[in-house]
């Protein structure tokens, strides 16, 4: 079980997480952060987090393995509308407040384009951000985050195992989850706040600079080579000799 005044009370935010919606079961925190915003039921920097996700989902579709009572499942609601430049950061931010949030905890984290977080070269997390368009803007922007925190290695599925890891793992020590979701969210208010030093930042810490990626962008597999960020937080990708410029966010 995961404990709201837990949360709380290690968020150092003005507004992000200050309204916690917990579910001990649910199918996905973005699902459920859709379905709030389509009803108007959202306030913006509202958390949604859950102790166990049976449909979670990265990025082009893909599922994200969750051990129950042990990983975490988070989604925030941004309801500030921003330019499409300024929301393609927003992935690259959460990012690295996910990253500057295991050094803290004496990790040694590295990101991967398009939205994982890779430790000893083995993935620890993934991202998932998701919008909406009105009016030539972003409207509104689900956060979606999902860790393998406190799992052991006989948790996860054999097809997963050599590629897979928790901070239990990585570190030998367990961790309250409750605090990791406190930290992520106050360091990620933080980097939406200052976007404009986001892109540079984030390279220092991508761990396949000039090297092979693949990818699924406009229903297409792509196989490229990572070239970097520009400032306005589009990956620059090698594919068949041009350079061409994506967006790490999903737009509905």
């Amino acid at each position: 079980m995961i404990f709201e005044n837990l949360i709380k009370t290690n968020l150092r935010t003005q507004t992000y997480g200050r309204v916690i919606e917990y579910y001990q079961i649910i199918n996905s925190t973005n699902k459920e952060a859709k379905a709030l915003i389509k009803n108007n039921e959202a306030n913006h920097g509202m958390l949604i987090i859950s102790d166990n996700q049976k449909d979670g989902k990265g990025r082009s579709n893909n599922s994200w393995f969750m051990s129950p009572g042990k990983g975490l499942a988070m989604s925030l609601i941004h309801l500030k509308p921003l330019s499409f430049a300024k929301a393609s950061l927003i992935p690259l931010a959460a990012g690295l407040a996910v990253a500057k949030s295991l050094e803290n905890r004496g990790l040694n984290p590295k990101l991967k384009w398009p939205n994982d977080i890779f430790i000893n070269n083995k993935k620890v997390g993934g991202i998932l951000c998701e919008s909406k368009i009105k009016d030539g803007r972003v409207d509104s922007f689900i956060i979606g985050i999902g860790m393998n925190v406190n799992e052991s290695p006989v948790d996860f599925p054999d097809e997963i195992k050599n590629i897979a890891t928790s901070l239990f793992i990585e570190s030998g020590f367990s961790f309250q989850r409750e605090l990791i979701c406190a930290i992520i969210t106050t360091y990620l208010e933080r980097m939406i706040e200052d976007l404009g030093s986001v892109a540079d930042l984030w390279l220092t810490y991508c761990n396949h600079l000039n090297k092979k990626v693949e990818f699924k962008y406009n229903n297409r597999e792509h196989t490229g080579i990572f070239q970097g960020i520009n400032k306005d937080g589009l990956a620059l990708v090698l594919i068949d000799k041009k350079i061409a410029e994506l967006p790490s966010i999903i737009i509905n």
